[in-house]
Order: structure tokens, then C-alpha cells, then sequence
């Protein structure tokens, strides 16, 4: 009786240390932690409460990965952006956005990155590499596209604001928000 118990044990503890992990849930190994400045950007139909639009500083690294979970609560409008990787005065490079009946898609283009259902959190990871001008976009951990061609200063952005096309209201929560560099 008392091996199966050291053994429950150990189970118990094993599958606190994975889901221990799984908090921490950046993409890939390698990665050191930090925070960057941002400062704070109304526009658009969204609203600031503290975590909406927020710009960060300027990628100094030559790689940098962005974590952030957010959910939609709802969506009155269409096409609303909610991360964007930026080129520093030029313009948006990666966009990633909602739109009905139900998806996540990278606005230049159009592609279709995940089907989304409003009132859920989804997991956003975005790997920028400024060597290679190329960055990934990661939904819930799995790879959806990797874009090609960003140039010069690169930042990230999150919010709630239309696209070109969109039009609001929406309102949105992003939460556990996390920067990596190597």
C-alpha cells in the first residue's frame, strides 16, 4: 500500500512539474525573459484600460518572442485587429485579426490562421527575428505562418482597433502578457 502511494505520489508530482512548465509556455528553448517599456496608444474603436494598444519599445535583440492570451468578449463590428508586429516608420507588418463568423487571419492576404469562437482565450506567441526578417506566428503553440521581409526597427503592438476594412465596437481582454529574447 505504501509503494502505490509513492507511486500516486510521484505521478502527482510529475504532472505539476509538466503543467508547471506549460505555464511558462514560450515557444521553443534558449529564451531569457525580460520587459520592455511600452507606452500607451487610444485609437480605433477599442478603449483603454490599462492593457489596450499598449506599443512596445523597439526590438534591440536579434530575436524576440511575445506571448499574450486574449480573449474577444464580444463583437458588435467586424475585421478588428489585435497584434501587430511593426516596422518602425513605415508601418505594420504582421496583423493579426478577428473577424465573423468566426476566425483569427493575418489581414495582408487574408489567410485563415485559426477558426475562433468568441468568448474563448486564445494563446498568441509571435517570434521576430530581425537577423532572418522573418516572423512567426504561433496560435495556442502551433505554427500558422511564418512571414518574410520586416525591415529595419521592428515593435510589437497589441489592442482592439478596425482594420482598414473593419469597423467596431468590440470589446477584448488580453492577460499574461510575456517578452523573450535571445
Amino acid at each position: 500500500m505504501k509503494k502505490m502511494f509513492r507511486i500516486h505520489a510521484l505521478v502527482v508530482v510529475v504532472l505539476v512539474c509538466l503543467f508547471a512548465v506549460e505555464a511558462n509556455a514560450q515557444i521553443g528553448t534558449g529564451w531569457t525573459a525580460y520587459s520592455p517599456s511600452f507606452s500607451l496608444q487610444i485609437r480605433g474603436c477599442g478603449a483603454s484600460s490599462g492593457l489596450a494598444e499598449r506599443r512596445y519599445a523597439n526590438m534591440t535583440s536579434a530575436q524576440s518572442q511575445f506571448q499574450g492570451t486574449v480573449t474577444v468578449n464580444s463583437l458588435g463590428g467586424d475585421r478588428i485587429n489585435l497584434k501587430q508586429t511593426f516596422q518602425d516608420n513605415i508601418g505594420p507588418w504582421n496583423m493579426i485579426a478577428v473577424k465573423k463568423p468566426g476566425s483569427l487571419y493575418e489581414v495582408e492576404g487574408g489567410n485563415t490562421l485559426a477558426s475562433y469562437t468568441i468568448g474563448t482565450a486564445v494563446r498568441i506567441n509571435t517570434i521576430t527575428n530581425t537577423g532572418t526578417h522573418t516572423t512567426q506566428v504561433y496560435i495556442n503553440g502551433s505554427l500558422k505562418e511564418t512571414k518574410t521581409g520586416g525591415q529595419g526597427s521592428l515593435y510589437d503592438k497589441f489592442g482592439t482597433y478596425r482594420t482598414s476594412s473593419g469597423k467596431g465596437p468590440v470589446t477584448a481582454t488580453w492577460s499574461s502578457i510575456k517578452f523573450w529574447k535571445k
